[in-house]
């Protein structure tokens, strides 16, 4: 289909073909006669009703979720707080219905518009402001949701609901779509809503993790504090007190340690400025990743804003898992490496393989397999033919030299340190039956709702088929050797993913299946930087691959919205309490003998209390996994140093006693913890002090028996 258009500057029309099938747009001189009026008639007319039904489909879509998001708000925000109340004597109430008025007067206001065929007088005013104006309002527009929602002062019980964000989310799409640009294809239009949307998201998952940044002293989740503290060990064990000779054993891995642990190499550290720099390591990683994949697209003014985009919806798309910063570290390295030259590529796998390795060993061949993927994915047609073996050299390569970096090589500095033999391969099984696997995390359970299994269809299968389609339709050429790779490989991860995930201390959400999400990334990459570096003017998209690349760039940001609370901390008053009574009782009980801080580490972190020799022993995530595996031989030293009141204060969590089972969230962990950590504590100490607010217990040895409920006798018959 074409359209005659004229341009000032030339005197002769020109031709412009839009076809609607495809996501293209081509121009050709034409002569111009009265034949071509009929024909700049027609096509215009076929163009206007293309977008009135485009736009007719947007405010259907408006319309329902605006319903379904007002829905969610007067259930969280009106009936939750009015209770018995007359409904219409509440200010909520009464609030709630004129901002229903406006949406309800707004949306058939706008239908009135579109039928009547007749632009916005609004959007069309600004449309012609300057662009620096427009574009400072669409940054404002993009950042506002996550503004709202995490930042800006809100009333006392008042919640901004799943539905109503992604509701505001997309109707600040469509405002900037219209403000910024006017394409004449329904595609066109419909992707750059998806890609406001995905920059929303992301300003929305930033100004959460930033709104966790505090200077709180005590923990803000189960395992913060002693986090933090592990991640000090590697740059920063001058903080603590130790035996001569004595190293601090953290539950980590200095891979896994290297990213968090730079900061402590300043002394004098403040634990707000580590909370910052440790949601910044979330945060800047997966950005930088997506960078370095899209560089290759070619130079222009269009090119930034797509690097942007892929920039975006790689960190949304990771924090799907979440994926570990090592791992993005890994990928970065392994990006380079697949686009380097063939022996600066083997170093740079050499280094990334055996720093994935020392960071977790599951992720040890991630790297090699991944940059052979990228290699072979950059080969065009490759080939078993005397020229197609030459180009499977790199690939090859840097697959084998994976293996050295994430397998060999660990294992032969770990046979040699400790005289035992040489590890060919990762004992898979020893890890794996360890500890119990909770299969039924893969389907909706109360650790989390909608399972491993749902949770993964939600985050990866879109991109799966956007990848099969673009395969398919020969928008990205592959031969059955690249094929067959892009199902080997990463269905290899999936397998491995889905069995970490069930063992018993995951499945919470789906940061074991990072190598398989991290390689759908990658793979993706390979496919983005191909289609926008073909040799043509624009590039095509069918109509269903423009709408799964839609439901691509949306489903993360949907993914995103779910869960997530402002953070609420204690009163300061009891912040300080809490704060001295430890202070207080460290200092005091440090004159008598041993502390054992089996939680809230992060005190002697960050010099929030009186420096003491650290006893390494007995850490809380360590005593959690040890419980979970039943190591009852490990545990009767514990129970002998508490029978024998070792410690003089133990600093530890409230102790909790309810065993809960499977139908509570992590009930698993919890009746482990509570069987072989909480009953044997508290048969030997009791509370001194308890901060529930402030998640504080101190402990003494027991001046009074013990309750007869926890059965002590049987506990420590063991123990000799």
């Amino acid at each position: 289909m074409s359209i005659l258009v004229y341009f000032k500057q030339k005197e002769e029309p020109f031709l412009i073909n839009l076809n609607f099938e495809f996501f293209t747009l081509t121009t050709a001189p034409l002569q111009f006669n009265r034949y071509n009026r009929r024909a700049e008639y027609g096509l215009n007319q076929t163009v206007k009703k293309q977008i009135n039904k485009f736009l007719l489909f947007l405010w259907s879509v408006f319309s329902i979720l605006g319903s379904i998001a007002f829905r969610e708000f007067y259930n969280l925000n009106i009936l939750t707080y009015v209770g018995s109340q007359n409904i219409w004597e509440s200010k909520r109430f009464l609030a709630f219905i004129i901002v229903s008025f406006f949406f309800i007067f707004g949306a058939l206001y706008g239908l009135l518009r579109i039928v009547q065929k007749r632009r916005f007088a609004a959007i069309e005013f600004l449309k012609k402001s300057p662009v620096w104006p427009k574009s400072l309002a669409a940054l404002l527009l993009i950042l506002m949701p996550g503004l709202v929602k995490w930042i800006l002062p809100l009333p006392e019980n008042f919640t901004i609901g799943f539905w109503m964000e992604f509701f505001i989310i997309f109707t600040i799409a469509i405002l900037i779509k219209y403000l910024l640009i006017e394409d004449k294809s329904s595609w066109k239009s419909l992707l750059r809503i998806g890609c406001y949307t995905l920059l929303a998201g992301a300003s929305h998952v930033i100004f959460y993790k930033l709104s966790q940044v505090t200077s709180y002293p005590f923990t803000l989740y189960w395992s913060e504090g002693n986090r933090f503290f592990d991640y000090s060990t590697l740059f920063g064990s001058f903080r603590y007190i130790l035996a001569d000779g004595e190293r601090i054993k953290a539950f980590t891995t200095w891979g896994m340690q290297l990213p968090w642990a730079l900061p402590f190499v300043i002394p004098g550290l403040s634990i707000g400025f580590f909370r910052l720099w440790y949601q910044i390591i979330w945060i800047l990683p997966t950005f930088v990743l997506g960078l370095v994949a899209a560089h290759q697209i070619k130079a222009g003014r269009s090119s930034l804003f797509l690097t942007l985009i892929f920039a975006s919806w790689t960190f949304l798309f990771l924090d799907q898992g979440p994926i570990y910063t090592p791992l993005v570290i890994g990928a970065i390295l392994t990006v380079i490496a697949a686009r380097a030259k063939l022996l600066p590529g083997i170093l740079i796998i050499l280094v990334a393989s055996y720093y994935t390795r020392n960071a977790r060993w599951t992720w040890s061949y991630a790297p090699g397999l991944w940059a052979g993927l990228l290699a072979l994915l950059a080969i065009e047609k490759p080939s078993f033919s005397k020229q197609g073996l030459k180009e499977l050299v790199k690939p090859a390569a840097l697959g084998i030299t994976g293996y050295l970096g994430g397998q060999l090589i660990p294992s032969l500095i770990k046979s040699i340190n400790s005289s035992t033999d040489l590890a060919l391969l990762p004992n898979a099984a020893a890890s794996t039956s360890r500890q119990p696997l909770l299969w039924d995390r893969l389907f909706p359970n109360p650790t989390y709702p909608p399972g491993i299994l749902w949770a993964l269809i939600w985050a990866a299968l879109p991109v799966v088929l956007l990848l099969a389609i673009l395969i398919l339709q020969k928008k990205w050429q592959t031969n059955w050797l690249q094929n067959l790779a892009l199902l080997i490989i990463p269905g290899a991860f999936l397998i491995v993913g889905i069995v970490a995930s069930v063992k018993i201390g995951g499945g919470s959400n789906l940061h074991n299946l990072d190598m398989f999400l991290m390689s759908l990334a990658l793979i993706a990459s390979s496919a983005w930087v191909f289609i926008l570096q073909k040799n043509e003017n624009t590039w095509k998209l069918s109509s269903i691959a423009s709408i799964f690349l839609f439901i691509v760039l949306v489903s993360p940001v949907t993914f995103t919205l779910i869960g997530g609370e402002r953070l609420t901390l204690p009163d300061n008053e009891i912040i300080s309490k809490a704060l001295a009574a430890v202070q207080n009782k460290v200092e005091k009980y440090s004159q008598q003998g041993e502390i054992l801080f089996i939680d809230h580490r992060q005190l002697f972190t960050f010099n929030l209390v009186k420096k003491v020799p650290l006893v390494d022993d007995y850490e809380k995530k360590y005593l959690m996994d040890q419980a979970m595996a039943n190591n009852e031989k490990y545990f009767n030293t514990f129970y002998k140093d508490l029978a024998e009141r070792r410690f003089v204060l133990i600093v530890n969590e409230p102790s909790n006693l309810v065993v809960r089972g499977s139908e509570y969230s992590f009930g698993e962990e919890n009746d482990a913890y509570v069987k072989w950590v909480t009953v044997p504590l508290l048969c030997t100490y009791e509370p001194l002090y308890t901060s529930p607010k402030t998640s504080v217990e101190l402990l003494v040895p027991r001046e009074t028996p013990p309750p007869t409920s926890l059965n002590c006798d049987s506990v420590f018959a063991a123990v000799k």
